[in-house]
């Protein structure tokens, strides 16, 4: 199974709450077997992101000069919902 890494400040309150609706989306698509997101404070981030599949930003990300060997995705659209569906869609291309 791939892992999702969704960081935010805390990691609790808004990347959890990112980490449930992209899971929530994957199972409504019948791809809950494919990966699992799990929400992680962005000062932790670069312990998780070592085993991650995609990373999941939740923070502004204009200016970021860090670089991943992963996918990074923007979560914003999934918490203004705007734009929502888009980004699961780029969420699910980036897992397979």
């Amino acid at each position: 199974m791939k892992t999702i890494i969704v960081a935010c400040g805390g990691g609790i309150a808004t990347s959890a709450t990112c980490a449930t609706k992209i899971n929530m989306a994957l199972e409504e698509r019948g791809l809950s077997n494919l990966a699992k997101a799990e929400a992680v404070d962005i000062k932790s981030l670069d312990n998780f992101i070592k085993t991650a599949d995609v990373y999941v930003s939740v923070t502004p990300m204009r200016g970021v000069v860090q670089s991943y060997d992963i996918p990074v995705i923007s979560g914003i659209p999934l918490l203004t919902g705007m734009g929502k569906d888009a980004c699961i869609d780029e969420i699910v291309k980036a897992l397979k």
